[in-house]
């Protein structure tokens, strides 16, 4: 019993050892590690011009570090990798990053621009990963990089199709609760009650939807009121929204 007592303590502080010399291998110096706030694997942006009429879209794009406690602005950049297919004219990366001392999260902005005819028919990809330099490195691989789908045609936001639930009780929130299914003709009537207010959405203030899908609502309670038939889609079927107001 002694033995396997004392061998356990071995193998203890062999363990410990070893992740003590790997702590000192990732944090050692200067070096801090960039990486994007999103797993690559799992989430991306979906961009489209006709929610963005001015034809010029600014994305910010948070990035979080680990290492080194920043006590004075991290320099880094920012570049497209080889799978990405959107023309550089249609985007511009700040020439230089940085990341602001005594925070483990910054943000980073990157511009499109609508101007060349090929986004009417399809979807252009950014995909963007952060620079290896002297004293900065790519974080952890599921957060190296950021994917960008921009395109001229509308299509259905990423806000509209993701489940904001837990693991073992997924519900998508803007389906449920505020706009119901998705349609093209009911995201161009969401977008135009927008326009009336002034407002855009870009998924992030639920009282922004509250309020413009009880507009929604009224309007098609309108629709039918003067036309004697309910507001359909480009399927036929009627327009609903389930928000309660």
């Amino acid at each position: 019993m002694e033995k396997i007592y004392v061998y356990s303590i071995i193998l203890f502080l062999f363990f410990l050892g070893a992740c003590s010399k790997e702590e000192i291998k990732l944090y050692n110096g200067d070096t801090v590690y960039i990486s994007f706030v999103n797993n690559s694997t799992q989430d991306s942006a979906v961009y489209s011009f006709k929610t963005y009429p001015d034809g010029e879209i600014v994305a910010e794009i948070p990035v979080q570090i680990h290492g080194a406690y920043l006590t004075e602005p991290r320099k880094f950049t920012i570049s497209p990798t080889d799978s990405t297919t959107l023309p550089g004219t249609a985007y511009e990366l700040p020439e230089v990053c940085e990341f602001a001392p005594g925070q483990d999260v910054d943000t980073i902005q990157v511009k499109f621009f609508n101007n060349f005819d090929e986004l009417d028919d399809k979807s252009f990809r950014l995909f963007l990963k952060i620079d290896n330099s002297e004293n900065v490195k790519q974080g952890d691989r599921d957060y190296q990089i950021a994917k960008f789908y921009v395109s001229d045609k509308l299509e259905i936001p990423i806000w509209w199709s993701r489940n904001d639930g837990t693991v073992d009780r997924p519900t998508n929130i803007v389906e449920k609760v505020y706009l119901g299914e998705y349609s093209e003709t009911k995201y161009i009537m969401f977008l135009e009650e927008l326009e009336k207010g002034g407002e855009s959405f870009d998924g992030t203030d639920m009282n922004v939807m509250k309020k413009y899908a009880i507009r929604l609502k009224y309007t098609l309670e309108e629709y039918e009121r003067v036309n004697g038939e309910p507001k359909r889609d480009e399927n036929g079927r009627v327009i609903t929204v389930p928000v309660a107001g």
